[in-house]
């Protein structure tokens, strides 16, 4: 197992891993950050929600590794005097998918990985690491994966693609995105991942008819904001209230001038 850890922290303690023994030519795997907040303390979700600031990590990979966007669990809704925030008080296993290119060497390959958080319990401090991983590498074609105890609880935390629910959708109709699927659970709550452009409203009523229900989500899109034509609209889905509730990710691909065309031509 590849692992570095860095004592020096701020109300955290960080540890770096990979779910793969060596990696081989074109191979996807993970790099694993395991943040861990002192007692009493809690860390933020990629949406910190009425106060605080989001957890973010950055990666610098060899040449020809690709990096993909860090996967986070599921949060814990904190009620808070400003009001809801979004974040972890136990430690947190985020992911971040690594894709090898077409051609390695036998050895190893290094990654440096900075982890920027806020801690925050009566007081909140900024803390900041960067870890070196070193992982081993060969020319075959597939690289072992490890298969312990712990890397299974920590990806059964990470939320599913929505499309893994049963009837899961989403679709974007005018100024209102519309989740929906087949649940039993209760409560079905919405946390939407603002970025330049985007902003989320609050959910209107939820509509419930059997098992089937339909989440309608007001939605701003500023395309002045946003950098490119492509908008990516995304949040989490969560049923119940318990961590290891089952949630889902909501990820929606918007061509900005075709939305734009197709609202300039409603009716008023």
């Amino acid at each position: 197992m590849d692992q570095l850890v860095n004592e020096d922290t701020s109300h955290a303690t960080i540890a770096i891993r990979t779910d793969v023994g060596w990696v081989g030519t074109l191979q996807g795997f993970n790099i694993i950050v395991l943040i861990t907040p002192d007692p009493g303390w809690h860390i933020y979700w990629k949406n910190a929600g009425a106060s605080g600031s989001p957890t973010e990590i950055e990666v610098s990979a060899p040449d020809g590794f690709v990096v993909g966007d860090p996967l986070f669990p599921r949060p814990t809704v904190f009620q808070e005097a400003v009001g809801q925030t979004y974040g972890y008080n136990k430690p947190v296993a985020i992911f971040i998918p690594i894709t090898a290119p077409k051609v390695l060497q036998d050895g190893q390959v290094s990654f440096e990985v900075t982890t920027s958080w806020l801690a925050c319990k009566k007081i909140c401090v900024m803390g900041e690491q960067k870890n070196t991983l070193e992982v081993s590498t060969s020319a075959l074609q597939q690289g072992p994966f490890h298969r312990d105890i712990q890397l299974s609880r920590w990806v059964k935390a990470l939320p599913q693609p929505l499309e893994n629910l049963e009837g899961g959708a989403s679709v974007l109709v005018g100024d209102t995105l519309h989740v929906s699927g087949e649940t039993e659970q209760r409560p079905i709550r919405f946390l939407g991942v603002e970025r330049k452009g985007i902003q989320f409203g609050i959910p209107s009523q939820i509509i419930v008819k059997n098992g089937l229900f339909r989440l309608p989500i007001p939605i701003t899109l500023d395309y002045s904001e946003a950098e490119g034509n492509i908008v990516i609209i995304e949040g989490i889905l969560l049923f119940g209230r318990k961590t290891d509730d089952p949630s889902y990710v909501v990820q929606l691909t918007v061509d900005s001038q075709s939305h734009q065309n197709k609202n300039r031509g409603k009716k008023p």
